[in-house]
């Protein structure tokens, strides 16, 4: 079995890690600018489209990693395997539920005409969808943070871990001399 995440998964792992951060900054720099501000419009714009392709790449991420080959278990307690896969599991559903609230945040809103320049401000009062996009933000940032803890802590109890999805370090690659003991033949 594979000790690797597929090169195609690991690509999408980190485009959607950029990307992910990019929403987040400037989704909060853009609230902090005034309305009718070219930047505050042009950061809208960037935010929109970016979001629309952040939905579009999990839903390709999510094909790609159902049917494509998976690596090998990590040496993991039960326990723990479950938690991992629910945090995970969390994190598509919070990805997606944050670019479904983002679009019917935009429908129902006078969004597409603010980014237009055709209205002053945009207009968010009362909408639900709006406060869960936000608290969504939040809740995401906790998931990635368990997860990017999680795999830290497994790589220093085990190893292994980062080799899985960091792409610089493929073993397989790497001389005799620098692998790991378990990779030399």
């Amino acid at each position: 079995m594979k000790e690797r995440w597929s090169t195609p998964l690991i690509a999408l792992h980190w485009l959607s890690a950029a990307l992910l951060v990019g929403l987040v900054v400037v989704g909060f720099v853009m609230v902090d600018l005034p309305a009718d501000t070219a930047l505050r419009r042009g950061l809208g714009r960037a935010h929109s489209l970016t979001g629309v392709a952040l939905g579009l790449l999990t839903l390709v991420r999510l094909v790609v990693r159902l049917r494509g080959p998976s690596p090998a278990p990590l040496p993991l307690a039960p326990l723990h395997r479950r938690g991992a896969s629910f945090i995970q599991g969390l994190l598509y559903v919070g990805l997606f539920g944050m670019a479904a609230t983002g679009v019917a945040t935009a429908y129902r809103s006078n969004w597409h005409g603010y980014l237009e320049g055709a209205e002053p401000s945009p207009v968010f009062d009362g909408l639900r969808s709006r406060q869960v996009h936000e608290g969504l933000v939040a809740g995401l940032l906790v998931l990635v943070g368990a997860h990017v803890i999680g795999a830290l802590v497994q790589q220093l109890r085990k190893g292994g871990t980062l080799r899985r999805i960091w792409p610089s370090l493929d073993a397989s690659r790497l001389p005799p001399a620098v692998q790991p003991k378990e990779q030399v033949k």
